[in-house]
């Protein structure tokens, strides 16, 4: 079991963000990690937070290298479109011959 030391802070502030926060997949992750700093076991955690051993462990290797700003961190998958790159050309396109 891998071994992270928490501060006082951050407990309060898990303890805090866990139910406030507008996402609530990072209220997901700041309860995991919260349940982690109070002793409770993985297998239990895992079970009240309804998460996945690898995302519990993404958690906590989000925690130990960036601590809890790492953890309200989120990342949309935004997709860019192979014709971004001719997006003049097209508006010009357009405005020229509208469809």
């Amino acid at each position: 079991m891998r071994k992270i030391p928490f501060s006082a802070a951050d407990i309060e502030a898990l303890r805090y963000w866990r139910f406030p926060h507008p996402d609530p997949r990072v209220q997901v992750r700041l309860e995991a990690l919260y349940l982690r700093s109070h002793g409770v076991g993985n297998g239990e955690i895992l079970h009240l937070c309804g998460i996945s051993k690898a995302s519990f462990h993404r958690y906590l290797a989000a925690y130990a290298t960036g601590g809890i700003e790492e953890l309200k961190r989120i990342e949309h998958y935004r997709p860019q479109s192979e014709l971004q790159g001719h997006r003049a050309t097209l508006e010009a396109a357009f405005q020229q011959s509208p469809p």
